[in-house]
């Protein structure tokens, strides 16, 4: 194995003083002097080693869902194939069973019963309960003045529950998608009659009841964090924003009150990029090539043993 070690030692004086450096031949210096293909292939394990490392909370919430090694590994037979196609559509080379599989480093056989059950696609849908949510706190039809969400009528013409979920779909009953929303806690019912309303309670979606809707919602801002980093690591123009602060050395109190800042931070400017981002959307309505977009934010603290031990940092700071 070609690691940082082999690559370094042809730096090091002791190496140079056994054999005078003007006695050395261009042959000599050319066999010390690592090979195109040692180079990729050191490329190519620290990206695996990095990746690897991303892995390891994933991996230890499979573990306690019941997902061993094997189950993952076989699980990964589709997502290389799909990334091999994409790959080889991107550079404009034919698809087929053997460029797929040698890209891919499937077996033929393998890449042959895949084509035959291609299911769904990797990627995943946005959640109906989590669109309602959004355009409910951003739709000026939907807003009061205060920017606080209307109280809607369950049912009837616009401005309404009903009318906000089949802007939304026509695929789903608004009814299920109240009850769904009921049974997660993000709306409530008051009054009777004519006076009912549906409230919403909510500043935020995170349907922790549902684990269909935090799953979706998990895999869809998981991948394009991830698509985005790979991007820009992938030398791509325009880089993408992907950027962190970091620090150590605190209290649970103040990583308390940092927590709570970077929520109510979040909060305010998350609702001036929907706003934005609905009013653009009505505005490019029939444009050509559209595009999607997401944007996230997260925040993590942990004990720093444990943190040293899944190779976080140590120090404050941030990365752009």
């Amino acid at each position: 194995m070609v690691t940082m070690a082999h690559l370094t030692v042809f730096r090091k004086p002791a190496i140079m003083g056994k054999i005078p450096f003007h006695a050395l031949s261009r042959n000599t210096l050319r066999a010390m002097k690592p090979t195109g293909a040692a180079v990729a292939k050191l490329k190519s394990e620290q990206v695996l080693e990095s990746c690897a490392a991303t892995l390891l909370p994933l991996v230890r919430y499979l573990l306690l869902e019941g997902v061993n090694y094997p189950l993952f590994v076989r699980a990964l037979k589709p997502v290389f194939a799909q990334a091999a196609q994409l790959e080889l559509e991107k550079s404009r080379v034919k698809i087929n069973d053997s460029s797929v599989s040698l890209l891919s480093g499937l077996h033929r056989k393998d890449i042959r019963e895949l084509n035959q059950s291609r299911g769904a696609s990797v990627s995943h849908a946005g959640p109906v309960a989590s669109l309602v949510f959004a355009k409910w706190v951003s739709d000026p039809d939907y807003v009061q003045k205060n920017g606080k969400p209307r109280r809607l009528p369950p049912r009837g013409p616009a401005p309404s529950f009903e009318s906000l979920a089949l802007e939304i779909t026509q695929d789903v009953h608004p009814g299920s998608v109240l009850k769904s929303m009921e049974a997660q806690g993000m709306v409530r019912c008051e009054g009777e009659g004519r006076t009912e309303r549906v409230v919403l309670l909510k500043d935020s979606f995170i349907p922790r009841d549902n684990l269909n809707e935090m799953l979706a919602l998990f895999a869809a801002n998981l991948q394009d964090h991830l698509a985005a980093a790979a991007s820009n690591l992938r030398g791509d123009h325009p880089p993408f924003l992907e950027q962190a602060v970091f620090g150590s050395e605190l209290s649970e109190g103040s990583i308390a009150k940092l927590a709570g800042m970077s929520r109510r931070l979040w909060e305010t400017h998350s609702l001036e990029i929907i706003r934005e981002a609905r009013r653009l959307c009505e505005e490019d309505q029939g444009c050509a090539r559209p595009q999607r977009f997401r944007l996230g934010n997260y925040f993590y603290a942990t004990a720093i043993a444990a943190a040293q031990s899944q190779g976080a940092a140590s120090d404050t700071g941030s990365n752009k």
